[in-house]
């Protein structure tokens, strides 16, 4: 592991409760867009990358079979299982992962997400590369961020990707109007 992955595990360590009680991670819009669009299966596993304080694996848990919450930093994943457990929530693992090399084989999940955290990692497209090679065929990717990398090429796709997204959650409500 990097110096610099070392040193976000500190930072973030230190701060895990407050990404648990935080209202921007718990309650943003992007939070229940995501699962209005993604429209998980009961038979979906999931990962939930970068949990955090385990409010997007939360979020999806109702819907789908289990979730795997993964974090790089342990005291987040600590955080994150006391809460989702307070709950009263069963089916969701949580385990160690670093975001640019995941431990998972190819193609176990039926669905990614990643919320608020793109804009953290050091090598953002090796990433999202992760995120594809861990899907199913036909899988689903739902990220958001409010940050964008700095990389031009990939700030341009995550830009577009979230237009794109809210004009999509426009249509879908029109239509059920």
């Amino acid at each position: 592991m990097t110096d610099t992955k070392d040193l976000v595990k500190q930072q973030y360590g230190a701060h895990a409760q407050g990404y648990v009680t935080s209202t921007v991670h718990a309650q943003g819009e992007s939070l229940k867009r995501l699962v209005e669009l993604i429209q998980p299966q009961k038979d979906w596993r999931a990962l939930d990358v970068s949990t955090g304080g385990g409010h997007t694996a939360l979020a999806f848990a109702p819907f789908v079979r289990e979730v795997v919450a993964s974090d790089l930093t342990p005291q987040m994943l600590e955080a994150a299982e006391k809460f989702i457990r307070g709950k009263g929530v069963t089916n969701v693992e949580f385990k160690i992962a670093d975001a640019e090399n995941l431990p998972f084989g190819d193609g176990e999940f039926d669905l990614v997400t990643n919320r608020i955290a793109l804009h953290h990692y050091p090598d953002a497209p090796k990433a999202i590369h992760e995120f594809a090679r861990v899907l199913k065929q036909g899988g689903v990717l739902g990220f958001t961020d409010n940050t964008v990398p700095p990389n031009k090429q990939l700030a341009g796709f995550i830009n577009h990707f979230e237009k794109w997204s809210s004009q999509l959650s426009a249509v879908r409500r029109e239509s059920s109007m």
